[in-house]
């Protein structure tokens, strides 16, 4: 399919799974370095300061294969502690200007930055004072904000406030990500002043004169009942508004539903909330940014069609690309969406080493390309029904710090050897490139 002229083909990261170097550079901490220290928080022990990709020092290197991949788009983060070691204060002019010159190098290589402000590494030292449970992070979140767009707003055509802000939750609620709680009250209000702090980010960013568009990444996975049982039917329900509705109601929405207001009343997990609030995020956003890998099958009785669902799936008839369609379109019909869409993440994961064939030396991740196969399919057949689809990328350009997996989950279309940090193409590397000329008639 002949894909639309100035359409996005991308690949994504982010600055806590690929800079690397450490402190390097005046970065400050961020709770990704306190959590991985934890014994038994990441998989391998691996730490995103030792054990992601140098892209710091190493980003000409990415550019190249970006270049040679034939993308034009480049979705990454800006790490909040690299500008701000201190999370407010002084800025750090080392991170200021290495941002600066990546900037320039992909517009000059024709490849437009998509720039997401948070992507999960709060500063340490914002952690310290209470991070995301305080209320204060919201003006923190939207000062970085005002700042960043003052500094780039001139050179940057895409920006992203927060991405998978369930991520927050995660970490506050559920213990799995940094900083590391286990108090789902902590969880809410930690996802609401996310939420409440992304809308910051929107107003600064309008206020500030920056060009470009504005937007928020938010993840779906849509459970799926097993059964027809009545209790699987609540079950997905339940996990559905506890998950990705929490976020899209109150985003696309008209806010919180009725049934989880209700629910954390009752369990005493209720947020502090004021009206200011959802003045924020009801402010228009430029685009909606959905991040799909695959659909989650639920049952009471914990019957699955495979081993796990969730990122950690690496069954295709787990993961349903081929719903990636399906699930944008609920969004569409559900929220009554009319504004530009870009699928901001989509991949498939590996656990384990990939191996190279002996006699090409390189990795055959059919399993990947037969993903995106089914992903990118359901891009055309989007298009094809008149969905205002403006990009698709990738997650993710490379194997890098994979969270809690550490350096034990490989996204990438590169393999890196985190020894000694040489990228190499596997197929599904060759298979993007080709289709990308296929899809702009080359």
């Amino acid at each position: 399919m002949r894909y639309p002229e100035g359409f996005k083909f991308g690949v994504a990261t982010s600055s806590a799974q690929v800079e690397g170097c450490g402190l390097d550079g005046g970065r400050g901490p961020s709770i990704w370095d306190a959590f991985a220290l934890r014994p038994g928080a990441v998989k391998d022990g691996a730490t995103p300061g030792k054990n992601a990709c140098d892209s710091y020092r190493l980003f000409d290197v990415d550019l190249w294969n970006m270049e040679d991949l034939g993308v034009n788009a480049y979705r990454m983060s800006i790490s909040w502690g690299r500008v701000l070691p201190q999370g407010t204060g002084q800025l750090n002019q080392a991170g200021v200007d290495y941002y600066r010159r990546c900037f320039e190098k992909l517009l000059s290589a024709g490849i437009a930055p998509n720039v997401t402000l948070y992507h999960w590494d709060l500063p340490q030292a914002l952690e310290d004072r209470g991070g995301w449970v305080n209320r204060d992070s919201v003006r923190w979140f939207q000062d970085y904000a005002d700042l960043m767009f003052r500094l780039y707003g001139d050179i940057v055509p895409t920006w992203v406030t927060v991405n998978e802000p369930i991520a927050t939750y995660v970490g506050y609620g559920l213990g799995a990500f940094a900083p590391g709680y286990t108090n789902k009250r902590w969880g809410n209000q930690a996802r609401h002043n996310v939420m409440t702090a992304s809308g910051a980010g929107v107003e600064a960013f309008r206020s500030s004169g920056a060009k470009g568009e504005i937007g928020v990444v938010i993840d779906i996975w849509k459970r799926v009942p097993l059964t027809d049982a009545p209790e699987d039917l609540a079950l997905a329900m339940d996990e559905d508004e506890e998950n990705w509705k929490f976020y899209t109601d109150r985003l696309l929405g008209t806010g919180y539903s009725p049934y989880i207001l209700d629910k954390f009343e009752k369990e005493g997990t209720l947020m502090d909330m004021q009206d200011e609030d959802f003045r924020l995020t009801d402010l228009p956003i430029d685009f909606y940014g959905m991040n799909y890998y695959n659909t989650v099958p639920v049952s009471v009785k914990k019957q699955r069609e495979a081993a796990s669902g969730g990122n950690f799936a690496e069954d295709r008839r787990v993961s349903h690309p081929e719903k990636l369609s399906e699930v944008l379109k609920m969004i569409i019909k559900m929220y009554g969406l009319n504004i530009p869409v870009y699928i901001t993440e989509n991949g498939f994961g590996h656990a384990g080493e990939e191996t190279a064939d002996l006699a090409t030396g390189i990795i055959q991740d059919d399993d990947r390309i037969e993903y995106l196969k089914g992903a990118l399919s359901s891009v055309e057949s989007l298009l094809r029904d008149g969905i205002d689809i403006r990009g698709y990328y990738l997650w993710t350009l490379m194997d890098n710090f994979e969270w809690g997996a550490g350096n034990t989950y490989k996204y990438g279309l590169l393999h890196t050897d985190f020894d000694t940090l040489r990228r190499t193409w596997k197929k599904s590397a060759y298979w993007y490139r080709d289709y990308i000329n296929s899809a702009r008639g080359k």
